[in-house]
């Protein structure tokens, strides 16, 4: 069977069902016997992990004993448009479940925090840029794919355009700034679009300097995402070289925003990073 890729709405729903059973005092073994479901089944869904048919969340809810409208209405609209599809799916022989539930994620998000030691973030990357990266990687021989990749992460890159897009927070590792991906003009192009989103109010970048040596975190990078407003969903993901994992559960997400402070405690100022950015690109 399938994996099905949790979208927003199933999270949230996911989310308030937990929220509920503790409410209504019920450990998930108890609930899952209240319901005549197996501990699994409902574990999948208080993680957004299977879809809820609207009768089935009816039933849930009178258990729970849920009943004010202006909860139930806003549950039930998460249950019935929780499978809708994003333009993300078009690309599902590309992409892998994981990935299109980031794209998912980082479309609904209010908040994005990065931290990269390597590259520069996706949403802040040139399509040169891209493509150079994206060609250094396993489908340099399908020019095709490789295409299909860019297009993606220049369509993401939509969010930043949007009516309320999100607060991006970047720190970035100086070596990846420095690290001529492309060749010096592309490199040049890219350090100069990341001058003008400078110039965007909702767009922090910070450089951590090459003399700042060892410090916390530089083992790899993560990005840390809240959806809705801040606390409603917080999740961290990492990357590895085949995967992305995530981390919800509250004592990860945690350690991951604490790190992150130190990070952007130790980085350079918006106004020096900047400086710094505009001295590299005069270098090529």
């Amino acid at each position: 069977m399938a994996t099905i890729t949790p979208t927003i709405r199933l999270r949230r729903l996911g989310m308030a069902l937990r929220d509920h059973r503790e409410a209504a005092g019920l450990t998930l073994d108890e609930a899952a016997r209240v319901l005549m479901r197996s501990p699994s089944s409902l574990s999948r869904i208080e993680k957004g992990l299977h879809h809820v048919p609207v009768r089935d969340l009816e039933y849930i809810l009178g258990k729970y004993g849920v009943t004010d409208p202006a909860v139930t209405d806003r549950l039930f609209d998460w249950c019935r448009n929780g499978r809708k599809k994003g333009w993300w799916q078009r690309y599902a022989t590309d992409l892998s479940p994981e990935m299109m539930d980031f794209i998912g994620l980082e479309a609904d998000a209010t908040t994005i925090d990065f931290f990269e030691v390597m590259l520069i973030p996706g949403l802040l990357q040139t399509e040169e840029y891209a493509r150079a990266l994206i060609k250094a990687g396993p489908f340099a021989n399908a020019s095709d794919r490789v295409e299909r990749l860019v297009a993606i992460r220049m369509k993401r890159q939509e969010v930043l355009s949007r009516a309320h897009p999100p607060r991006i927070h970047a720190v970035v590792d100086e070596a990846a700034v420095r690290r001529r991906v492309g060749g010096s003009s592309t490199m040049k192009r890219q350090l100069q679009h990341l001058i003008e989103a400078y110039e965007a109010p909702n767009t922090t970048l910070q450089i951590l300097p090459l003399e700042l040596g060892e410090y916390q975190g530089m083992t790899g990078a993560f990005t840390i995402m809240n959806i809705a407003t801040p606390g409603d969903l917080s999740l961290v993901t990492v990357d590895s070289l085949t995967s992305i994992s995530y981390r919800e559960e509250f004592e990860d997400v945690h350690a991951y925003l604490a790190a992150f402070e130190r990070l952007h405690t130790k980085a350079l100022s918006k106004y020096r990073s900047r400086t710094m950015i505009e001295g590299l690109m005069s270098q090529l």
